[in-house]
C-alpha cells in the first residue's frame, strides 16, 4: 500500500514539471530534471522497501500520465486511441533516461530512510557510557568492555 502511494503521489508531482516540457530550455531543464530526481527520491524515501523501483516507476508513471492528460488536451483534437497508443510508447521510450536517474534516486532515499530511521530504531544516538560520558553507539563504535 505504501510502494503504490509513494509511485503515484511522486508521478502526480512530476506531472507538473511534465506539463511545461516545452520551457526545458538551458537552466530551466537543468532545474526540471532536479524536481524530477526529487520527486523520485521522495518515493523511494515513502516506499521504504523496493525504493530503487519506486523511483523509476514514480518517473515512468509520471509520464505515462503526461501522455494520457496531453491526449485529451485540446492538442490532441482528432487523434485516435491507436495515435495515443503510438506516441505513449515513444515518449515512455524518451523518457529512459529519466527512469534509470529516478531509480538511482529512489535507492538514494531508501539509503536514506534505512540510515535515518534505522538509527532511530536501534537506539544507536549518544547515550551514557559506563563512565559517565557521551558515547556513540553505532555499528561503527569501538566495542565496550563488557562485549569482548
Amino acid at each position: 500500500m505504501r510502494f503504490g502511494l509513494a509511485v503515484l503521489v511522486a508521478a502526480v508531482a512530476q506531472l507538473a514539471v511534465y506539463l511545461q516540457v516545452g520551457t526545458w530550455i538551458g537552466t530551466a531543464a537543468l532545474l526540471a530534471t532536479a524536481y524530477i530526481l526529487f520527486a523520485s527520491l521522495g518515493a523511494g524515501w515513502f516506499a521504504a522497501r523496493r525504493s530503487a523501483l519506486a523511483g523509476g516507476l514514480s518517473a515512468l508513471l509520471g509520464a505515462a500520465v503526461y501522455g494520457v492528460v496531453s491526449f485529451f488536451g485540446p492538442a490532441a483534437t482528432g487523434m485516435t486511441v491507436l495515435d495515443l497508443i503510438g506516441w505513449e510508447a515513444r515518449l515512455l521510450l524518451a523518457v529512459a533516461p529519466y527512469v534509470a536517474i529516478g531509480a538511482a534516486a529512489g535507492a538514494l532515499g531508501g539509503a536514506l530512510r534505512r540510515r535515518t530511521l534505522g538509527a532511530a530504531r536501534r537506539g544507536t544516538a549518544t547515550t551514557r557510557g559506563d563512565r559517565g560520558s557521551l558515547r556513540a553507539q553505532g555499528p561503527l563504535a569501538p566495542p565496550r568492555a563488557k562485549d569482548r
